[in-house]
């Protein structure tokens, strides 16, 4: 067995390769709970008397990162925010796991339920041109809930569990596509679009997948380990794909490109057309036309319904 390069005291049980360690399971606890910190700090992330608000799905990124927060941070006034989709079985399974977590972490829990809340779920978008699209109609529905229950729970800080596959699969999606103002949605901190919303910050944009994974099992974290049944249609699974190809020959590959995207932000926030923004005539939120893409999808479902 080789002993662990930190502690030399105990069997390794985890190798990373990137930072070419091999850590037991308490220095690599260590080791995850030290960098993710140091992200918070070095982007300022939020100060000790904000009131942070996590979205947690119930998968286990999310996971890790709220039980995370309250490790670190036990001062820190925490509120979790989960959205219910409606999606049969794996809804309901994913929300039993977050009531878990925040009992177990007596974190404060807000549950907002599309079909009580807006008489929809995700699954009646099948019935609109989104049917084959329906992980992009979600994103656009859950971001804006979230601000919805940011501002209703007066948050200054809305924190996501997104993973450093998740920012890579997303910067290179919008690369091929040639998105390039949405590039400036994969910063670690985005300033508020109007006053009184929240500061969205990305705390695990470093940490990867497997990483966050092993972060819950160490430490008997409750998390669903179903796969949304949409997810397998979504692009950004095949480019997720493509990013571990070109990481198997090279470990640092993943951490390489991060470090370049975060070195060219400034360019890209340079030469990005920023959209002057308005407020939804319906809702009242910020939006680049007349009504907002949320309000535009609801209608639309709801429309669908009825024929």
């Amino acid at each position: 067995m080789v002993l662990c390069n930190k502690c030399k005291s105990k069997n390794s049980e985890i190798r990373i390769e990137y930072a070419r360690m091999s850590l037991c399971r308490d220095c690599f606890i260590d080791f995850y709970k030290a960098r993710v910190q140091k992200t918070i700090e070095e982007f300022k992330m939020f100060g000790k008397n904000d009131r942070v608000g996590v979205a947690v799905s119930g998968g286990k990124d999310s996971a890790a990162l709220l039980h995370f927060l309250r490790q670190a941070y036990p001062n820190l006034e925490l509120k979790a925010f989960h959205i219910n989709l409606g999606i049969p079985e794996y809804s309901a399974h994913c929300q039993q796991k977050v009531e878990e977590l925040a009992d177990m972490l007596n974190v404060e829990l807000h549950v907002f339920n599309l079909e009580k809340e807006l008489g929809i779920t995700i699954e009646d978008f099948k019935k609109t041109p989104f049917k084959l699209k329906i992980c992009s109609v979600c994103g656009t529905i859950k971001r804006r809930v979230l601000e919805q229950l940011a501002i209703k729970n007066c948050v200054q800080v809305l924190a996501t569990a997104h993973n450093l596959e998740d920012v890579l699969s997303i910067m290179l999606n919008n690369f091929l596509h040639g998105r390039w103002d949405e590039f400036i949605r994969l910063k670690p901190v985005l300033s508020p679009l109007f006053e009184n919303m929240a500061l969205k910050v990305k705390p695990l944009f470093k940490s990867s997948e497997n990483e966050n994974l092993l972060y819950c099992v160490y430490n008997n974290i409750p998390f669903s380990e179903a796969k949304c049944p949409y997810a397998k249609r979504s692009s950004l699974k095949k480019r997720a794909k493509i990013l571990e190809i070109l990481s198997k020959h090279n470990p640092i590959f993943k951490h390489q490109l991060l470090k370049r995207f975060l070195e060219i932000m400034p360019v890209i926030e340079k030469i990005a057309q920023k959209p002057e923004l308005t407020k939804c005539k319906i809702c009242s939120f910020p939006s680049s036309s007349e009504i907002c893409a949320f309000c535009k999808r609801i209608d639309m479902v709801k429309k669908a319904g009825k024929t």
